[in-house]
């Protein structure tokens, strides 16, 4: 219902924010505003000041912050209200005043729509405070959230929002930000609004080094729990590595490593869909760990993150220099605004101390998750041994050769995820724009990346990918040894594997969209060697050519039908 909607998203921000010792509000009546009126009313521990014009609201919140050191919020209605809060904000912000201005707005299907008292309110204040975010009215209100934390994706996002809000303002230079929360039918939501006890995300700041103390106080903790640190993409970091080398050689840690994490550590940290895809139920619930750790950027993995969302009780801790922190698990509840290198390396010795001392470990965690490895391997092998010739068993073979000393930068789509399934080792370095996972830019970018690299770059590719930039192959000369595999499967292959698109019967025109590449006359235009396989004698033998010849282009034919039905049995999907 509409009316739980803005119950829901008022009751989670207020209780993030009086939970996080912001407990001093500054009000400005109005209807829009009721739900968070009704809210703040219920919570005898606020402190509220009602005052009508919100400029004066706004400067007096100014004044009290700054006498009291502490964190204020301000409230008020849609339309020009918010922009009377603009003097004192613009003031907030060059003097360091941490202020939580929460703005309540009409849906924004209604602005610019004649409708009363709708202007544009969204990103407002976003020249003159930290950062601005929006709670929509109907944000995530009919979906069921992941994790069991909360009841719907509506209150995880208002949630996360707040406790978001309230660290960006704390955090490093203090400073105001904005709120803008909409609301659909804000009188309707006139009810009881009892405080909840909501999830909050703790933030501890290192200063790119954590004290003595508080490693001593997240080691004892952690010595008792199964702990898994994922990595998602990361450059390379030969310190990052020899710290995580040790902390994930304790007999209560595992590790997952993403392809583009770019760790080289034991080879059972690597293929983790294969790993989650072939073990039993029973098994997968025996590994949800008690705490995961994240570092790096987003996960490529969607089945990593299903699980994640599902283990119950699992904490969520991530590492980043930033005030900023990713609840991708929808379980956050601490972020560590310190260097990973860092944390790993005082973390490992601080919980080694604790078990020399007679601290308890859980004893088996690490083993377990290596065993389950093993299993999963083999089932990998043999199902790849016997499977026709396929992507799968293409990719399978090219992972397998690849030179250690090269680089490898891979498109998005398709080869990314064979990556994720298959790469039991990764080369000197591996890259894919995975920032906002456009396929545009692949081509383009392996060329800068083998510029920048005296060695060999391998550029792996699908053909619907390569197909934005082919005129990559005029740019590439002596000084950039770059080398080419493409997929040929006949387009967008990945869309024949999903299940949004896999049953459509439009989709190979409007989305397979075979952009029939002529690779072989365009090698021989730009004076590249060509090379071609379509089976595994001939891959086997042109791979052999790729790695010894500069310039050279590799183009890998598989039935495109029978290798999304084959990926799609491997996953069990």
């Amino acid at each position: 219902m509409i009316r739980d909607t803005a119950v829901a998203t008022s009751r989670e921000v207020l209780s993030v924010l009086e939970a996080r010792g912001v407990i001093n509000f500054f009000v400005s009546p109005g209807s829009r505003n009721t739900p968070l009126i009704v809210g703040l009313e219920a919570r005898e521990s606020l402190r509220k000041f009602i005052i009508n014009d919100e400029r004066t609201a706004a400067f007096a919140a100014l004044g009290y912050s700054l006498a009291s050191k502490e964190p204020v919020a301000l409230v008020c209605t849609s339309g020009t209200a918010l922009y009377n809060y603009a003097p004192a904000i613009a003031e907030a912000y060059y003097q360091h005043i941490p202020i939580i201005v929460i703005t309540a707005d009409r849906p924004s299907q209604w602005i610019d729509q004649d409708d009363s008292q709708t202007l544009k309110q969204s990103g407002a204040l976003q020249k003159i405070v930290k950062r601005s975010f929006d709670i929509h009215a109907d944000a995530g209100a009919g979906s069921k959230c992941a994790s069991n934390i909360f009841a719907s994706e509506m209150e995880w996002h208002a949630n996360r929002v707040a406790n978001e809000a309230v660290t960006v303002a704390l955090s490093r230079t203090p400073g105001p930000v904005h709120i803008n929360m909409q609301f659909a039918d804000p009188l309707n939501a006139i009810r009881e609004m009892e405080p909840v006890q909501p999830r909050i995300v703790e933030t501890l700041r290192g200063e790119n080094i954590l004290s003595k103390n508080t490693l001593n106080m997240l080691a004892e903790k952690l010595v008792s729990k199964r702990v898994l640190v994922v990595a998602g993409y990361m450059p390379p970091d030969s310190k990052l590595n020899r710290a995580l080398a040790k902390f994930s050689a304790l007999p209560n840690v595992a590790i997952m490593c993403e392809t583009i994490s770019n760790l080289h550590l034991d080879k059972e940290c690597y293929m983790i869909d294969s790993l989650l895809t072939h073990i039993s139920e029973a098994e997968l619930k025996q590994l949800q760990p008690d705490v995961v750790i994240t570092i790096g950027g987003a996960l490529i993995s969607r089945i990593l993150k299903e699980f994640l969302r599902h283990s119950n009780n699992t904490e969520h801790w991530t590492i980043a220099e930033s005030s900023i922190s990713a609840d991708c698990m929808q379980r956050l509840s601490l972020h560590i605004d310190a260097s990973p290198t860092r944390f790993f390396s005082g973390m490992a010795g601080a919980m080694k101390q604790h078990g020399d001392m007679g601290g308890t470990y859980t004893i088996g965690y690490r083993d377990y998750v290596k065993g389950l490895r093993e299993k999963a391997l083999c089932y990998s092998k043999e199902f790849i041994r016997s499977c026709a010739w396929t992507e799968l068993k293409a990719l399978d073979m090219f992972f397998r050769r690849l030179p250690e000393r090269y680089n490898l930068f891979l498109s998005n789509g398709t080869c990314i995820r064979y990556a994720q399934l298959l790469t039991s080792k990764i080369p000197h370095a591996s890259y894919c724009n995975r920032g906002v996972s456009g396929i545009d830019g692949g081509n383009a970018t392996a060329y800068g990346v083998a510029l920048a690299y005296k060695g060999t770059t391998i550029l792996l590719t699908g053909d619907m990918s390569f197909s934005y930039c082919p005129e990559i192959l005029q740019l590439v000369d002596c000084n950039a040894d770059l080398r080419i595999v493409v997929i040929n499967n006949s387009g967008g292959g990945i869309f024949r594997f999903i299940k949004t698109t896999r049953n459509l019967d439009m989709r190979e025109h409007y989305f397979c969209s075979d952009p029939k590449l002529p690779l072989k006359h365009l090698a021989k235009a730009y004076g590249w060697e060509y090379l071609h396989a379509d089976d595994a004698q001939e891959l086997d033998a042109s791979l052999d050519k790729l790695f010894e010849t500069p310039r050279s282009l590799l183009e890998i034919c598989a039935d495109a039908q029978l290798s999304a039905e084959t990926l799609i049995k491997y996953l069990k999907k």
